[in-house]
C-alpha cells in the first residue's frame, strides 16, 4: 500500500474563547465544533451500519522484561481516520498551532475498552472516528469494532463484530461489562438530533440540572453559521447482548457539548456493586453560551437500573460543572473499586493560590463533591487557556484509600529553593526521606509545593524559575523542559508523603504523553513520550505555527515504557520503543495476566511519520515478563 494512501489530512478551523473563573464570561469569540450546522430539518438520523475490519501482518519485538506484539488492522470499510479537531489541548501544545488546513496532522483520539480478561482469549473493542477524506468539510462517523486475543499467536484476530456509526459524527468513549455481553459507546450527534431519531430516553430533560439543559440557549450567537454547533448532544449508545451492527439502544445524555473539543470523553462501566448498582460514568469538556462564552467540565454518574441521573442533593452523584479554577481544558475519569467511588482528574486555566494568571491547576474532584472545586495538587505554566506546557493525564487506583495520580509539568522550583524554605519557614527537616508533604498538611497546607507558592503569594523571598514566554521564542531552553510525575493520592485526592515523584525528565528535550496502567500483579507499565529537544537547534515558536515545526510539539521522537510498583521505584527499563507508540491523549487498557493493550497508527515517531490518517492501524499488546 502506498504512503499517499495512507497519509491525508484535514484540519478544522474555531475561535478562541476568552476566560475567566465562575459560570459565565463577558465576550470570548465565537466558534465552530463538529456535528451540522443545521438540524437537517426533518430527514431522519440513520442507523449505524455493518461493515468489515481485517488483520494483517504481525511485528513482534523482545524486550528484557517484555514482549510485544502489532497486529495490522485495516479500519471498518478500509476507511481513514479522522484527524484531531482544531484547539484540543495536549500537554506540550495545542493543535491551534496548526493554521493551515492541512496542518492538523495527529489523530483524533481513539478509545479501547476490554474484557474477559480472566480467559486465555480475552477481547478488546475499539472506537475510532473514521473520515470520508481529506478535508474539514468531509463526512466523519463513528465506528466500533472487536478484536479477540490469539494465545497461539500472541496477537488480535478479528471476529467481524463491527459498525459504522452513522448516527454519530465522532465515537469517543467506549466501555465493555467482564463478559463482553454488553457494549456501549458515547457518539457525538447534532444540534437537537434526538428530534430526529428514535432514541430510548432523553435523560438530560428528565433528570438534568439547568446548565445541562442548555440546548435551546442560542441567542448569543444567533444568526451566526456556527449557531448550533454549541449545543451538539452526546447519547449513550448500548449493545446488550446483540451484535454491533444492530441498532444500539440510544440515550441522550448531554446538550451542552457543542463549541470546542478541549479534552478527551472517557466512559465507565461499573456492574452490580456491593450496593448492588449498575452504573455508567462519563466525563467531558463543554463550552456554553449565557452572556458570552464559558467552558468547563462535568462528570456525569447513570443508574442504569432505571437510567436516571442524580445531580443534586446530599446523595449526589457526579456534577454538571466546573472541577478547577478557571476553564477545565482536559478532564480524565476514573473508577476506585476499593471505595466504590467515581472521580476526575482536571486541569484548568487558572487557580487561586499564586497571584500569577501563568499558573493553571490540576485537581481531582470526586462524585459525591459537595464543593465547587476539586483538591488540588499542582499546577503548571500556561500563558493563556490556549497556550499551555502541562497537565494532569489519568488516576489508577491501588486501594481503598490511594490513588497514583500522573501529570505533566516543567520545573519551576528549584531543588534548593525548595529545601531551603522546607527547613526555614516550615521547620522541616529535609537531609532523609520523610513525608514532606504530611508534615506541610500539619502546617494547614495542601502540600509542599503549595506551601510554597502561598508564601510566595504573600511576598516571600523563595523564587520560581522563570519561564519563558509559552507563545515564542527564539529557541527551545531549559525553563520550557517538560518531566512527567506521580504522586500518591488518598480517596479525596490529597497527596500523601513526598509528594510528587519525578519519573521521566531529561536534561535536553520535552516529555510528554504518559500512560499508565495496573498490570494486577504489583507492577504497573508507565510509559512516557520524548518531544523535541534543545539541542534540535531549531526556532521555537509555540503559537500560530507552521507545520515543521509545530508538528515538534505534538509528533514524539521517541517513546519509552517501564515497569514501577506502587511505591514509584523502577522494576524494569526503560527501553526506547523503536516501532510502536500511542496517542498523547489515548489510555491503553488491561488486556489480563501481565498484557495492555492499546491501538495506534503505523510509524508514530516524527522521523517516520507518515502522516495522521491512515486506513492501517496496529492493535498493540504488551505481554510483562512478570507473568508466566
Amino acid at each position: 500500500m502506498s504512503k499517499r494512501l495512507l497519509v491525508l489530512a484535514f484540519t478544522a478551523a474555531l475561535a478562541a474563547c476568552g476566560g475567566s473563573n465562575g459560570d459565565t464570561n463577558s465576550g470570548g469569540d465565537q466558534g465552530a465544533g463538529g456535528g451540522s450546522d443545521d438540524t437537517g430539518g426533518d430527514t431522519p438520523i440513520p442507523d449505524n451500519e455493518p461493515s468489515t475490519v481485517t488483520t494483517g501482518e504481525v511485528a513482534r519485538s523482545e524486550l528484557e522484561f517484555a514482549t510485544i506484539t502489532a497486529t495490522d488492522i485495516t479500519l471498518p470499510n478500509a476507511m481513514i481516520n479522522a484527524q484531531e479537531v482544531y484547539q484540543l489541548a495536549h500537554y506540550i501544545g495545542r493543535t491551534d498551532s496548526e493554521q493551515d488546513e492541512e496542518n492538523i496532522d495527529i489523530p483524533i483520539r481513539s478509545y479501547t475498552a476490554t474484557c474477559a480478561t480472566d480467559t486465555d482469549k480475552p477481547r478488546m473493542f475499539v472506537s475510532t472516528t473514521l473520515s470520508e477524506g481529506q478535508k474539514a468539510s468531509d463526512t466523519t462517523y463513528g465506528s466500533v469494532y472487536e478484536l479477540q486475543y490469539n494465545p497461539e499467536t500472541s496477537s488480535f484476530d478479528q471476529t467481524g463484530n463491527t459498525t459504522i456509526l452513522k448516527q454519530c459524527y465522532e465515537s469517543h468513549g467506549i466501555t465493555a461489562s467482564a463478559d463482553c455481553s454488553r457494549v456501549a459507546v458515547l457518539c457525538n450527534t447534532e444540534y437537537k438530533a434526538s428530534e430526529r431519531y428514535d432514541v430510548q430516553k432523553d435523560l438530560v430533560e428528565e433528570h438534568g440540572t439547568s446548565w445541562m439543559k442548555i440546548e435551546d440557549n442560542l441567542s448569543s450567537v444567533e444568526g451566526t453559521d456556527n449557531e448550533k454547533k454549541y449545543n451538539d448532544q452526546i447519547w449513550l449508545m448500548e449493545w446488550d447482548k446483540k451484535p454491533l451492527s444492530e441498532v444500539p439502544s440510544a440515550y441522550v445524555v448531554n446538550k451542552m457539548h457543542g463549541g470546542t473539543h478541549l479534552g478527551a470523553q472517557e466512559l465507565l462501566y461499573v456492574e452490580n456493586d456491593s450496593k448492588g448498582r449498575t452504573n455508567y460514568a462519563f466525563s467531558v469538556t463543554a463550552r456554553v453560551l449565557v452572556s458570552g462564552s464559558h467552558y468547563s467540565a462535568g462528570l456525569t454518574v447513570i443508574e442504569r437500573d432505571d437510567w436516571s441521573l442524580n445531580m443534586s442533593g446530599s446523595d449526589n452523584r457526579g456534577w454538571d460543572w466546573a472541577c478547577g479554577h478557571g476553564h477545565v481544558l482536559n478532564i480524565r475519569a476514573f473508577y476506585n473499586p476499593g471505595n466504590e467511588m467515581f472521580g476526575a482528574l482536571c486541569t484548568s486555566d487558572g487557580n487561586e493560590y499564586h497571584p500569577s494568571p501563568g499558573l493553571k491547576a490540576i485537581a481531582i474532584k470526586m462524585e459525591d463533591s459537595d464543593s465547587f472545586e476539586g483538591t488540588y495538587s499542582h499546577v503548571v505554566p500556561t500563558t493563556s487557556a490556549m497556550i499551555s506546557n502541562g497537565g494532569g493525564h489519568t488516576v489508577v487506583p491501588v486501594d481503598t484509600n490511594t490513588n497514583l495520580s500522573v501529570v505533566v509539568s516543567p520545573k519551576y522550583i528549584e531543588d534548593e529553593n525548595m529545601n531551603t524554605f522546607l527547613q526555614d519557614v516550615l521547620g522541616i527537616d529535609t537531609s532523609g526521606d520523610g513525608p514532606f508533604d504530611d508534615q506541610c498538611a500539619a502546617n494547614d497546607y495542601k502540600n509542599c509545593f503549595f506551601a510554597y507558592l502561598e508564601d510566595n503569594y504573600y511576598g516571600g523571598d523563595y523564587p520560581l524559575i522563570t519561564r519563558q514566554d509559552l507563545y515564542s521564542g527564539g529557541a527551545l531552553d531549559k525553563s520550557s523542559l517538560t518531566r512527567v510525575g506521580i504522586a500518591k493520592v488518598d480517596s479525596r485526592g490529597n497527596i500523601e508523603g513526598n509528594g510528587m515523584k519525578w519519573l521521566a525528565e531529561d536534561s535536553d528535550c520535552q516529555i510528554s504523553d504518559p500512560q499508565l496502567v495496573d498490570l494486577k500483579n504489583g507492577r504497573y507499565l508507565f510509559g512516557y513520550a520524548q518531544f523535541q529537544c534543545i539541542s534540535d537547534n531549531l526556532p521555537y515558536n509555540r503559537s500560530y505555527n507552521k507545520k515543521g515545526e509545530a508538528m515538534r510539539m505534538l509528533v514524539p521522537k521517541a517513546f519509552y515504557v517501564m515497569e514501577i510498583d506502587a511505591d514509584l521505584n523502577v522494576l524494569e527499563g526503560p527501553v526506547r520503543l523503536t516501532d510502536y507508540g500511542w496517542g498523547g491523549l489515548d489510555e491503553p487498557m488491561y488486556l489480563g495476566n501481565g498484557k495492555v493493550a492499546w491501538s495506534y497508527i503505523k510509524n508514530p515517531t516524527f522521523e517516520n511519520y507518515i502522516g495522521g490518517q491512515q486506513n492501517v492501524w496496529q492493535a498493540i499488546v504488551y505481554h510483562s515478563k512478570s507473568v508466566n
